[in-house]
């Protein structure tokens, strides 16, 4: 006497990736990566080295003059100087952004990651919160840095800080550096999602946050320069000025650059979750 098992149907995975689990996960490959490490030490150091040298090149011109007074006038303050290395610093938010996507894709290491965590969105989103948390914080600290090697060397040569208002012409800046690089990170992940290439990713972003302002600008049209205007390359620099006071100016050109980074973003969100990984 025989008996039939009749076939049963495969029990399906009830087990759900969380949210923290996929931040975790994705901050564990963040920081893992060596490329990643050298883009913010190489980004960091690009970032103070300028700082410390224009402050060195004004205080030898304050020590040629006698230390003039009125050579302060013009003289930037210790704020400005630290700002020169901007472009390495949107650079590296650039290099962090598009690897976050395209070196998985291209590794296939994404369809692993799919396959675990299937709502294509809220990976997407995991990555976006980490990269812009890890771009904001290594932001300000290079800044920080550059303002420090900025006021060190400075002093060493009697240069005064030359500094009306801390908030408004320090702290500010630096936060606004921050959010410009955070926004243009998130920027290039999105683009990233959309072309699939790391190289792409990374020349069109450069292209669209540096160049495609300058040559909007030289245009002989108006709009031209109007256009200019509401891009993320010039709104963003907009954010590293020292200013008097908060001003409309001032929260526009933040709003456009959240909000250039967030369309982006948002974008290639929405086609990887209508294509195969």
């Amino acid at each position: 006497m025989t008996t039939t098992i009749a076939p049963t149907a495969p029990q399906q995975a009830t087990h759900r990736v969380s949210a923290g689990s996929l931040l975790k996960a994705e901050w564990i490959s963040i920081a893992s990566l060596r490329s990643n490490k050298l883009s913010w030490i190489i980004g960091t150091a690009l970032v103070v080295l300028p700082a410390a040298a224009f402050a060195a090149i004004y205080g030898a011109q304050f020590t040629d003059s006698g230390q003039d007074p009125a050579m302060l006038e013009w003289l930037p303050g210790v704020g400005e100087i630290a700002m020169n290395g901007y472009f390495f610093a949107i650079a590296m938010a650039v290099i962090i952004g598009s690897s976050v996507y395209a070196k998985e894709h291209s590794t296939g290491s994404l369809r692993t990651l799919l396959s675990a965590a299937p709502k294509r969105f809220g990976v997407m989103a995991a990555k976006a919160a980490v990269v812009i948390a890890a771009t904001f914080v290594a932001t300000v600290i290079a800044f920080v840095l550059a303002l420090a090697a900025a006021w060190i060397v400075g002093g060493l040569f009697g240069l005064p800080t030359n500094v009306d208002d801390v908030l408004f012409g320090v702290v500010l800046p630096i936060i606004g550096a921050g959010i410009f690089a955070a926004s243009t990170a998130a920027f290039t992940l999105g683009i990233a999602a959309l072309l699939r290439s790391e190289t792409w990713a990374v020349t069109a972003s450069l292209v669209f946050v540096f160049i495609l302002p300058m040559i909007l600008a030289t245009l002989p049209w108006s709009w031209g320069a109007d256009v200019a205007d509401v891009l993320l390359g010039t709104t963003g620099q907009n954010l590293l000025l020292a200013h008097g006071a908060l001003s409309g100016d001032l929260l526009l050109d933040l709003v456009l650059t959240l909000a250039w980074g967030a369309a982006a973003f948002f974008g290639g969100a929405a086609v990887v979750a209508r294509r195969d990984a």
